[in-house]
C-alpha cells in the first residue's frame, strides 16, 4: 500500500504482483465452471512509462539504451492478451506472457508465476483486503 513510503517503479510492481495474486484466486473461485480467470502480463514494452522513471539525464540515456536492445515495441505488448483471451489451450489460472528472451518480447505463451504468487492463502488474504478495503463483495464467488 506504500504507506510508509512511495516509489513509482516499486508501487508499480506490488500492483501488478497483486493482479496476478487475486487473478489465482479468482481462478480457485471460479473452480469448475464455464468462466476462467488469466493473468497477462505484457513483457517490456517501449512506453512512455520509461521517460518518467528516472529524472536524470543519465538515468533517461540508459532506459533508452535499454529499449532499443531489451523491449519490446508497445504494439507487441497486446499480443498475451490477445493470446489469453483467444487461444484454447490458455486454461483457467494461466499466467500468459512473451516467450523471448527473460520473457520481456516475443510470441504469448504460459509463463511460471512469481515465487509465492499461486499461494491459497496470499490469494484467500487478498480477496477479503480487496473487499474491506471497497466495500464490494461477491457472494457468488466466496470460498
Amino acid at each position: 500500500m506504500s504507506e510508509r513510503g512511495y516509489r513509482p517503479m516499486g508501487a508499480y510492481a506490488k500492483s501488478k504482483r497483486a493482479n496476478i495474486v487475486f487473478a489465482q484466486e479468482l481462478a480457485r473461485r471460479l473452480g469448475g465452471s464455464a468462466h476462467r480467470a488469466l493473468a497477462v502480463h505484457p513483457g517490456s514494452a517501449v512506453t512512455n512509462l520509461q521517460r518518467h522513471t528516472f529524472t536524470r539525464r543519465m538515468g533517461r540515456l540508459l532506459v533508452a539504451l535499454a529499449a532499443r536492445t531489451l523491449m519490446g515495441p508497445a504494439d507487441g505488448a497486446a499480443w498475451p492478451s490477445l493470446y489469453a483471451a483467444t487461444h484454447p489451450d490458455a486454461a483457467n489460472g494461466a499466467f500468459i506472457g512473451p516467450a523471448g528472451r527473460d520473457q520481456t518480447s516475443g510470441t504469448p505463451k504460459p509463463a511460471p508465476l512469481p515465487v509465492g504468487a499461486g499461494s491459497p492463502d496470499l490469494g484467500a488474504w487478498l480477496w477479503r483486503e480487496s473487499e474491506r478495503l471497497t466495500g464490494v463483495t461477491f457472494p457468488a464467488l466466496q470460498a
